[in-house]
């Protein structure tokens, strides 16, 4: 029951995002709009094309990460995408891990123009020290770690791509452990 439960949790945001058909006849009502030289009508639309490619891109990024640990327990994965109107575009999704009173979530944002500001942190690493980071190598990536008493954070940036690893009453151990859990070929591909 609970394997069926897992397919159906993954492949129901699949469903809910938009089919290529539905892409396709947005893009020729874009066309068709700038072509009779209704450029307010032409943007909106190709407005929505890249909307819909967001949704597809964050129902796909559920796809990205890990299976619980031994003993913990994963809620469903939280996806969203905006548009660059709203909040600076870009794509999110989020999952959060239980066991006992060991907490952590996952973040992964993707293509938000916020995220060059992370790029400075992680391209200066004296600069990420002055902020508390201890800086590590994972799976051949660049992290920034930071604990401040039972929470701690773990922060990647990867192909224009954050991860963002919030624990609280967990171990160093295992918050590397699901770090190093993450496929980033896949990454790199979404």
């Amino acid at each position: 029951m609970k394997h069926g439960l897992l397919i159906l949790g993954l492949w129901l945001p699949w469903a809910l995002t938009a089919s290529e058909a539905d892409i396709k006849q947005a893009i020729e009502e874009g066309q068709k709009a700038y072509q009779a030289g209704e450029l307010s009508q032409a943007a909106a639309q190709f407005d929505y094309v890249a909307t819909l490619i967001r949704q597809q891109q964050a129902a796909g990024m559920g796809e990205l990460f890990p299976a619980p640990l031994d003993g913990w327990q994963a809620e469903e994965v939280s996806s969203q995408a905006g548009s660059a109107a709203l909040f600076g575009g870009g794509i999110n999704a989020s999952r959060t891990y239980r066991m006992d009173d060991k907490r952590l979530e996952i973040v992964i944002t993707k293509d938000s123009p916020l995220l060059q500001t992370m790029a400075m942190l992680f391209t200066n690493p004296s600069m990420a020290a002055m902020g508390g980071y201890k800086v590590k190598r994972i799976q051949g990536q660049t992290a920034m770690f930071k604990q401040e008493g039972t929470s701690m954070e773990l922060q990647m940036l990867i192909a224009n791509t954050l991860l963002q690893f919030n624990g609280h009453a967990l171990s160093e151990a295992e918050l590397t452990a699901y770090a190093e859990a993450v496929d980033y070929q896949a990454l790199t591909r979404l």
